[in-house]
């Protein structure tokens, strides 16, 4: 699993952001938060797959708190 050739791949479909990796997930925080299309989705879960994991989780709030209702550790 490589977190860093993932957000290299995502930035190349136009999603820049961070990739953090935990264990076979991983955790992407896109700088711009607007709504993906299925084509997008897809095609981000495939890249992860292909850089070794099994789970994508894609954080909503840029990384800021925003009133979450569950605060990620």
């Amino acid at each position: 699993m490589n977190a860093e050739r993932l957000r290299e791949g995502l930035a190349s479909l136009g999603l820049d952001g961070t990739v953090e990796a935990r264990g076979s997930l991983a955790i992407v925080t896109l700088a711009d938060e607007r709504p993906l299309d299925d084509e997008t989705r897809l095609a981000a879960v495939a890249l992860a797959r292909e850089h070794g994991f099994s789970h994508v989780a894609l954080e909503l709030t840029g990384g800021t708190d925003h009133g979450a209702a569950v605060h990620r550790d």
